[in-house]
């Protein structure tokens, strides 16, 4: 159980002045692409050369919401050598868990899977059956854990939440490590493409007699990253489901304790 105001309280009044704890795990965060430049030369944004590295801030800030301490180590370009010359960065940092995002799929510039089976890497997935966020992969670098998630923002936000965030907590010695799924309703008709596990960003509503229905946020698409920053919860549709009408009952995740916000990756 995290301590938090009271329980400290309650230690300090039967004078217990210190305690085992878990200590906050501390998360490497790089990427690549040639493409990428912070937020600070948003000028050549502008002028239609670069892109922001979203995903940057993105996970930074996601470690730090759920406990962890980000290490911004900023991202390699294009080339193997040097998304391995960023690793052993990171590797030189001592983490306790090296998250990586873009370079994990198969395409001309995805250079991480090479770049760490150079360096000696124990890979133990490399794809998982969902969408957003398929090109995922997980496995040891010098004993440290490493999870590489996709590029595109979205599938960063999704993949995170079911892979990264249940590591972190697990570091912190928390039991209850996933989101809590809930029953919903769905409010209007939701239909699937490819014959996948789906995780769609949906704004989940207490009703006044306690029921949750669930509707989406808009356009889906794993680079819309409005369509997470709207949502309060993740709704799952089984890959054996492409069509499911209103009325229809499915598991959401709750990101959120409460159903009547939107307050999305909260604690």
């Amino acid at each position: 159980m995290p301590l938090g105001a009271a329980q400290i309280g309650v230690l300090a009044s039967i004078g217990q002045a210190s305690v085992a704890v878990h200590r906050r795990p501390c998360v490497a965060i790089l990427g690549s692409g040639d493409e990428l430049v912070d937020v600070d030369r948003f000028d050549e944004v502008r002028a239609g050369r670069k892109i922001v590295s979203s995903n940057a801030y993105t996970l930074d800030a996601l470690v730090r919401l759920n406990g962890g301490i980000p290490i911004a180590l900023g991202h390699a370009a294009d080339t193997r050598e040097a998304m391995r010359a960023l690793l052993e960065r990171a590797l030189a940092k001592r983490p306790d868990l090296i998250v990586t995002s873009a370079g994990v799929s198969v395409g001309e510039f995805d250079h991480t899977r090479a770049a760490l089976e150079e360096m000696g890497a124990q890979m133990a997935l490399w794809r998982v059956r969902m969408r957003p966020g398929a090109p995922v992969g997980f496995g040891t670098i010098a004993g440290i854990p490493w999870l590489g998630l996709p590029g595109n923002p979205v599938s960063v936000m999704v993949t995170f939440e079911l892979f990264v965030r249940p590591t972190i907590r697990r570091m912190l010695g928390h039991t209850r490590l996933h989101r809590r799924p809930v029953a919903v309703t769905l409010e209007e008709p939701v239909r699937i493409g490819a014959k996948l596990t789906h995780f769609l960003r949906a704004i989940v509503t207490t009703q006044p007699d306690g029921s949750l229905t669930a509707r989406l946020t808009g356009p889906q698409g794993s680079g819309i990253l409005t369509s997470m920053s709207l949502a309060n919860a993740l709704l799952v549709i089984p890959e054996d489901r492409p069509e499911v009408s209103a009325g229809e009952r499915l598991s959401a995740l709750l990101l959120t304790e409460d159903a009547s916000t939107s307050a999305t990756f909260a604690l």
